[in-house]
């Protein structure tokens, strides 16, 4: 009986050692930050940014919950939305080239075949 005794008793330390709640310790949740970091979150700039403005309309979009908080939707939206991009961008400068240079492309200027001769 003696030699079971040590298990039975490890056994039972174990268990309430799980059992007993953590109050925190480094890295945890509830680990808390020094006092100079504690103050520098309460510092809220809500509503003394000047471009308070763009971030409640950027959070009133949604963008972010729904693209940008979870790895694999942001880099498809980074992905897709860069494809989508550089389409419009080299568009748009195409259509800018076209306007500078109306008349000097050739486009612009078709061959026009000389009246054929009758004979």
């Amino acid at each position: 009986v003696p030699r079971e005794m040590p298990l039975l008793r490890s056994g039972v330390l174990r268990a309430v050692a799980r059992a007993t709640p953590r109050r925190g310790g480094f890295g945890s949740p509830r680990d808390h930050e020094p006092a100079w970091i504690e103050r520098w979150n309460k510092n809220h700039r809500a509503g003394k940014d000047s471009l308070d403005w763009f971030f409640r309309a950027f959070n009133a979009t949604g963008i972010y919950e729904v693209f940008l908080k979870s790895s694999p939707r942001f880099y498809g939206f980074i992905v897709c939305g860069g494809m989508v991009g550089t389409y419009y961008w080299s568009r748009t400068w195409d259509h800018i080239w076209n306007y500078i240079n109306q008349g000097k492309l050739y486009a612009h200027n078709p061959y026009v075949y000389p009246p054929a001769d009758d004979e």
